[in-house]
């Protein structure tokens, strides 16, 4: 699982019968200070995000499966949950070298 950014929708005419229905969006991964990093990705909304929402997506074989009770879906990354906010306590550089 990792935050990232919404950063746009995606639009296709002709889908795979396992993204019928589906929202597809475009997510830019975040470091836990909130910067953009990583290339974006596209990843199928499960909880009805929108563009510039921060949201935790889930990645990995079998996710898509067991939430939508798909056989073969040929989906990778899920939008599992919306951010309101998080805190991340960082210690000071010089600690992590001690």
């Amino acid at each position: 699982m990792y935050l990232a950014k919404v950063i746009g929708k995606v639009v296709s005419v002709l889908k795979h019968p396992a993204y019928q229905d589906r929202t597809l969006l475009l997510v830019q991964p975040l470091s836990l200070r909130s910067e953009l990093v990583r290339t974006p990705t596209i990843a199928v909304d499960y909880v009805g995000a929108g563009e510039g929402d921060t949201v935790i997506v889930g990645a990995g074989p079998g996710v898509a499966q067991e939430v939508f009770g798909i056989e073969n879906a040929p989906m990778r990354e899920l939008i599992m949950g919306i951010v309101d906010h998080f805190d991340v306590e960082f210690l000071e550089e010089t600690k992590w070298h001690e």
